[in-house]
Parts: C-alpha cells; sequence; structure tokens
C-alpha cells in the first residue's frame, strides 16, 4: 500500500505589532524570518519536498510558507491558501485533509496552534506537549486515500 505523508508546518513567530487590528495580518518578527529559514533548511536535509503546500491565508502563516517553498525548490505560484486552515479545529483540520486529492502522497499544511498540536495528537496519539513555532511534525499516515485519516491512523515520523 501507498501511504500519505503530511507535514503539519506551524508558522514562525509572528510580531504583535499594535497597528494591526487584524489577527490575520499579524506579519512574522525578525525572529521569525530567521526560524523560518533555519528550519527550512533542516527540513530540505529530512524529508522529500512536498507535492502540495497548503497554507492557511493568515500573513504570518502565508509567508512561513513562501520561506518553506523557497528552500524546497517548490514554485511559489503552486502554494495554495486555505481559509479552513486559519484557527481551525482538528474537526476541520480532518475535512480539509479528507478533501485532498488522491494524486499527492505528500502534503504540507501551513497554519497554527492549538489545532496542529490537537491534530498531530489526534493522528498519533498523545505525544507532543505543543507545536513551536517554525515547527513541523512529519506524520505517516497508514492509509491509501486521504478520505481514509482519521484519529488513530498517523505515526510520528520523530519527535
Amino acid at each position: 500500500m501507498v501511504m500519505k505523508t503530511i507535514y503539519l508546518l506551524r508558522h514562525a513567530k509572528s510580531g504583535h505589532e499594535e497597528y494591526i487590528a487584524n489577527d490575520i495580518e499579524r506579519h512574522l518578527s525578525a525572529r521569525g524570518y530567521k526560524d523560518a529559514e533555519e528550519q527550512a533548511i533542516i527540513f530540505k536535509r529530512k524529508y522529500k519536498k512536498p507535492e502540495l503546500i497548503l497554507s492557511s491565508p493568515a500573513t504570518r502563516a502565508f509567508t512561513t510558507a513562501l520561506i518553506f517553498s523557497k528552500h524546497l525548490g517548490y514554485r511559489l505560484e503552486k502554494i495554495q491558501s486555505n481559509a479552513s486552515i486559519y484557527e481551525a479545529s482538528v474537526r476541520k483540520l480532518l475535512y480539509v485533509i479528507n478533501e485532498l486529492d488522491d494524486q499527492y502522497h505528500s502534503v504540507m499544511l501551513v497554519g497554527h496552534n492549538p489545532g496542529f498540536t490537537d491534530l498531530t495528537n489526534s493522528l498519533c496519539g498523545y505525544v507532543i506537549d505543543d507545536l513551536p513555532t517554525s515547527g513541523v511534525a512529519a506524520i505517516q499516515l497508514n492509509v491509501a486515500n486521504w478520505s481514509e485519516v482519521d484519529a488513530g491512523k498517523g505515526k510520528l515520523l520523530e519527535k
């Protein structure tokens, strides 16, 4: 059976600029840019480039996706924004995953906590306390089709 792999990338550290009234518009901090660059380089050494990158439309998440894409050689214009990832619950994130096209074997979602930590723990059993900013949960899924992804179907590739 051909298994699926999901990479859950939490956006890099964001700033808390007072002039931004809307949470979705928060930008990365200087540390966030630095951390995302470093983590993208590490990711490239450890894992295969995802076939699809879906990002929350939040500025901090989409910018993190752009940084990773640049390092992975993933064409920036192919990054897809998906509003359902923004501030999503496990249930909503599972819906996004269940709707993925089965032509893809590896997909990266770029988004937020607490949803990404909760999803990792739902898929793999309780394995992490907190997915840090710029952190990636690489999860191998024991399924042939994305529609089969559900609680307990995943294995965290490393902790």
